[in-house]
């Protein structure tokens, strides 16, 4: 192997072997488990601006399918999150980046829920190598170009659009301006009952039919909250489709998040589709 290409590998591994090092001497722990634990380290990493740090900030994340959720340039400040399942919580890390001279500094906080437990050494296997990935120089710029251009998980979610719609309930409780940023452009497939058609502007808004909560014979304890409403929005070219729908019909819809209007309590979906059987 040529003799550049080695020392290039090698001060590459150096390099990542020195963040990983510095984020577990800067690692700490804060809070408790009744009000939710933050987990935070940072790295500096020469020669690479606060650009060209978020976007492969942005890139390592979404590798991680993690979820960006917002993120400004000027403040460097990004907040990504693990897409929560029927299992799992969603769980945010803050990341903020700031410049030191010519260098990148780093810092990532992951912020647990009261109730929610994690180990410290579990979290600091997790956090560290993420920030080791982190490159400086020619290379932090590559990187940074190409990190900007990741987009989020393009997959679909397959939902009861019953439970789905207790999820957002319950998430709205906690930050309602939170569920659209965490949703918005996330790919759904809906399962449920037909409810109202009606026109919405030129789209068709296809309701589904979600029981109030004290209806249902099982119930999780502490969910209290209203319902939320759960409508899919179709273009004219689906017309031809949404004349067969009628109420009470059994159906999956397949849609992006738009929306979540807590006022009226209701999410909608848009560019619908039938998903058929």
């Amino acid at each position: 192997m040529d003799r550049k290409v080695l020392v290039a590998a090698a001060l590459f591994a150096a390099a990542s072997v020195a963040h990983a090092g510095e984020c577990e001497d800067n690692f700490k722990k804060s809070g408790s488990i009744f009000s939710g634990v933050d987990f935070a380290s940072r790295v500096t990493v020469p020669d690479l601006s606060v650009a060209n740090a978020m976007g492969q900030m942005r890139g390592i994340m979404i590798g991680e399918k993690m979820d960006v959720i917002t993120e400004d340039a000027d403040t460097g400040t990004m907040l990504v999150e693990q897409r929560s399942t029927n299992m799992v919580r969603a769980i945010p890390t803050l990341i903020n980046i700031s410049s030191d001279g010519s260098a990148a500094v780093v810092e990532m906080t992951v912020k647990t829920e009261k109730g929610q437990f994690a180990k410290q050494d579990a979290m600091r296997a997790y956090m560290c190598p993420l920030l080791a990935k982190l490159k400086g120089g020619k290379e932090g710029k590559l990187a940074g170009a190409q990190g900007a251009k990741a987009k989020n998980s393009e997959d679909t979610t397959f939902k009861d659009v019953y439970v789905f719609s207790r999820e957002i309930a319950r998430e709205a409780k906690a930050n309602a301006l939170a569920v659209t940023a965490r949703h918005k452009g996330r790919n759904y497939a809906l399962k449920g009952k037909v409810d109202y058609i009606q026109e919405d502007g030129e789209d068709y808004n296809v309701s589904f039919d979600i029981p109030e909560q004290s209806e249902m014979l099982l119930q999780v304890p502490g969910d209290d909250q209203p319902r939320v409403g759960v409508a899919c929005l179709f273009r004219p070219n689906q017309l031809a489709n949404v004349l067969t729908f009628r109420k009470g019909d059994r159906a999956t819809f397949r849609g992006q998040f738009l929306r979540y209007d807590d006022f009226k309590r209701v999410l909608w979906l848009q560019n619908c589709s039938q998903v058929k059987k």
